[in-house]
């Protein structure tokens, strides 16, 4: 039997790989590069308390990485859905950020301005010039200029 086919057998029934065990492998790979610039500065400076606090971080970047690996090979599925639900529910904000941001670059026959009263983001049209415009939310009417 070849590789592939073993680990596919032993994978049958796992909860495997998804956005959360992602992110933790990625946040202990920061923090073991962290480590490794802070023991530089420590042997550099050749402080024992620096020294001492990489060893830290060390076993924090371990323990993420562990913790990763244990929800990646666990058979728990319900309890692991769970977990990356509320992950995604968290940061969902970062991709909704990013995908307004992404829209207004695409978007140049609008521009987007907050309203001054009720911070909503209005879509305007994109006129050259000192407008007049009111707030569909508040109705608080306020001037909005437009250079290009």
């Amino acid at each position: 039997m070849n590789f592939r086919y073993k680990l596919m057998q032993f994978m049958a029934g796992r909860y495997g790989p998804d956005k959360l065990s992602y992110f933790l492998v990625v946040c202990s790979l920061i923090i073991s590069f962290l480590n490794i610039l802070l023991r530089f500065i420590a042997i550099s400076v050749s402080s024992p308390v620096l020294l001492i606090l990489g060893y830290v971080f060390q076993l924090l970047g371990y323990g993420i990485l562990g913790y990763a690996f244990f929800r990646v090979l666990s058979r728990n599925i319900y309890a692991r859905q769970k977990e990356n639900a509320w992950f995604l529910n968290k940061t969902s904000f970062i991709k909704r950020r990013r995908d307004f941001i992404n829209q207004k670059k695409a978007d140049k026959s609008h521009i987007y301005r907050k309203c001054p009263k009720c911070k909503a983001v209005l879509r305007l049209p994109h006129r050259i010039g000192t407008h007049k415009t009111v707030c569909p939310r508040c109705s608080k009417e306020f001037t909005v200029r437009v250079k290009k």
